[in-house]
């Protein structure tokens, strides 16, 4: 009996070195000691028995080369990997269901964390901590535990351990090579923070410093091996603060040498020396708090809520101010590049910057929305486009770098624009007045406005003679083209106008379509509504017409469907059904410039192009992390711009996403070959390339820009 039980055991134990050991090799693997993938099946029974742990002091983690010009940030729940040079040059890793909330890359550049909002589809609002895989940008393993939100993550220097933090009050390290769990506990406040200190070299085994805040206390622990359990154990001690007390909320920060540096919400920047564990000094930086604390070499770059970046250097209780600059509105992210001589910094007000590390003079790397994306327009030309925004913002944009040329802003929601033939920029908004811009280059000037609808302007169209607009209070007006006086107004729907269209064939003729279910044809000419069309289905949320045959309306509805209308018959001519064969909520659709195909964008975050010849869905276009808006063509065919919107209301993160399409060729579409540009209501969580990046675990929003 005695001689079964040791043959179980010996079993189960040679098991478990078999587990240990494949998570070895692939922990081997990502740290570059297995370059060929095509040995792990060699090696497995090797490692089993040689390699139960990767040596975590392999100077190779070090040394791995750096990508100076890769730029690692979040948009909604994708993360991007963009070539900071070149906007058009982007990859993207997919893996969570709500929006990125904290990241951070090992040191060796092999392995990226990225943690996100609580699930709105997963029981208790889970937060999971996904790891991946840098170089093959692929899922490497997902840590659970955290709830609500994850509030910060923070590899180890090895890159052998991640500290993750959550809004459930839930504290985790994780070994990244076994995927066990080393620590965790509950804490008596959310943890704000997380940074490792240098590794403590105590033989085969090293040690691991660690300092974690919270509301009111800074905790400085020493993570060492236990021969005993052989499992590494967590101590922890409470840094000493002043007698009188210091009430601060320490919301980022690094260790440099022997200090831990923090940023509290009441811009100081504070010093702990960790060796003695007491509080050494607080410096005043800036106002609305410490956003973020970056390194490299013996300076500290320290950023503010109110614009305010400082280059420091110093020790101890002594620091100098060596360079300041004040960027438009508060950072909300900061971090080096690889070789040090820049910093990007993400603002509130939706824009990237790039600043020298020398002199910290800047340079706008990418602008956005900062409030939902609302329309999308083209003109004549397809290298610029107009977008707009809830925020009140109208952008002009250059698809080329993605900046814009020029930019208009207002208190009132934009809900509708287009490009004037004449070059103006027509903006209907939610107070009712239609807005006139200019496009100069560099800043719009208000040209004119008018009061157009009691409940706000929903859509805008234009042509040479007339211009015609759609309200909220249900009606469509005309009005002349020169001196902006009312023609005419027609009050047929019965619910806010959704969209409008200028006829294809007759200049005079417009269509109007509406929640109501109602397609209505007018006829200027005849100041007249001509025929009004009643959908039998789901409500109408978008119109476009065909180019041929007999240039039928053609409009979207939450069933699903795309219906044409013809004013000659009173149903509709025809039906393109769902994809899927499950009825999708179509939220926009377009006819393309030659007529051969028609896009439309639904709710399940998709983008579905169809072929009019054969009624067929040629692509599905997986590129948005929620519903779309919008979608435009390009006058040239060969780039459709989508708007979508993603995450829960009141926090959601809006996107433009730019996929570059073959003319008269249909293949599907890949994920990795569309662009997004996203309008976030602030920047942050920007990274680049380490050596040290640092993210602001307080801040949930984010920028893409490129394609």
């Amino acid at each position: 009996m005695r001689i079964f039980q040791w043959l179980l055991s010996r079993s189960a134990s040679i098991v478990h070195r078999d587990r240990e050991g494949m998570a070895a090799l692939r922990w081997a693997a990502l740290k570059g000691h297995v370059q060929d993938s095509r040995a792990l099946v060699v090696l497995s029974r090797l490692f089993t028995q040689i390699c139960v742990r990767p040596s975590e002091s392999s100077p190779s983690v070090l040394e791995t080369p750096m990508q100076a010009e890769t730029l690692i940030y979040a948009a909604a729940s994708a993360i991007i990997v963009e070539n900071v040079n070149d906007p058009h040059k982007q990859e993207f890793l997919r893996g969570h269901d709500a929006e990125v909330s904290a990241l951070d890359v090992s040191l060796n550049g092999k392995l990226l964390a990225s943690g996100q909002l609580g699930s709105p589809s997963r029981k208790g609002a889970v937060a999971p901590v996904v790891v991946w895989d840098f170089d093959n940008r692929s899922r490497y393993i997902d840590f659970h535990g955290l709830a609500h939100s994850v509030l910060c993550v923070k590899f180890s220097p090895d890159g052998r351990f991640l500290v993750a933090a959550g809004a459930n009050q839930m504290l985790y390290v994780w070994d990244v090579s076994t995927g066990e769990v080393v620590y965790n506990r509950r804490t008596e406040s959310p943890c704000f923070l997380g940074v490792w200190g240098p590794i403590l070299e105590t033989g085969r085994y090293p040690s691991y410093q660690l300092c974690t805040t919270y509301d009111s206390q800074v905790l400085y622990h020493l993570m060492s091996f236990d021969m005993r359990s052989m499992s590494y154990s967590l101590g922890s001690d409470a840094m000493q603060f002043p007698p009188s007390g210091l009430q601060r909320k320490h919301i980022c920060g690094l260790v440099v040498a022997d200090f831990l540096i923090t940023g509290t919400s009441a811009g100081d920047m504070c010093v702990f020396s960790l060796k003695t564990k007491v509080f050494r000094t607080a410096l005043p930086i800036c106002n609305n708090g410490v956003t973020g604390i970056a390194q490299y070499g013996d300076f500290l770059f320290v950023a503010g809520g109110d614009g305010r970046v400082k280059a420091v250097r110093g020790f101890d209780t002594h620091w100098d101010v060596l360079a300041e600059n004040v960027l438009e509105a508060g950072v909300t992210a900061l971090t080096p590049s690889a070789d040090g001589a820049e910093l990007i910094a993400g603002t509130r007000n939706g824009k990237m910057w790039r600043l020298l590390s020398s002199d910290l003079t800047a340079t706008l790397q990418s602008a956005s929305h900062t409030g939902e994306v609302t329309d999308i327009s083209f003109g004549a030309k397809s290298d610029v486009v107009c977008t707009t925004s809830d925020a009140g913002e109208v952008f002009l944009l250059d698809l080329s770098d993605y900046m814009p040329v020029t930019s208009a802003l207002a208190k009132s929601p934009v809900r509708s624009a287009v490009i004037a033939s004449n070059g103006e920029i027509l903006a209907g908004y939610d107070d009712g007045f239609l807005r006139a811009w200019s496009a100069e280059k560099g800043g719009s000037r208000l040209l004119w406005q008018v009061n157009c609808h009691r409940q706000g302007v929903t859509v805008v169209r234009e042509s040479a003679n007339f211009i015609v607009t759609g309200g909220g209070d249900s009606a469509v007006r005309f009005w002349q083209r020169s001196s902006r006086e009312l023609l005419s107004s027609f009050q047929n729907h019965r619910k806010p106008v959704a969209d409008l269209v200028l006829d294809e064939v007759s200049p005079h003729v417009v269509h109007s379509g509406s929640e109501d279910k109602l397609v209505v044809t007018y006829d200027l000419k005849q100041n007249k509504a001509l025929v009004q069309h009643t959908s039998l289905g789901g409500n109408i949320t978008n119109l476009s017409q065909r180019k041929d045959r007999d240039n039928e309306v053609v409009s979207c509805a939450q069933d699903g469907k795309l219906l044409f209308w013809d004013v000659d018959y009173p149903d509709p001519t025809g039906c393109i059904d769902s994809p899927t064969g499950m009825p999708l909520r179509l939220r926009c659709c377009e006819v393309s410039p030659n007529g051969r195909y028609i896009v439309a964008g639904c709710d399940d975050s998709r983008m579905y192009i169809y072929d009019l010849v054969s009624c067929q869905c040629i692509q599905e276009c997986d590129g948005h992390s929620g519903g779309l808006s919008q979608v435009r063509w390009s006058p040239d065919q060969k780039q459709i711009i989508s708007a979508g919107k993603v995450g829960p209301p009141r926090t959601q993160i809006h996107t433009v996403c730019r996929l570059v399409s073959e003319k008269n060729k249909s293949r599907p579409a890949s994920a990795n070959s569309s662009a997004l540009k996203s309008g976030g209501r602030n920047l942050s969580h920007v990274t680049t390339a380490p050596p040290n990046p640092v993210c602001c675990a307080a801040c949930s929003r984010v920028l893409l820009v490129g394609a």
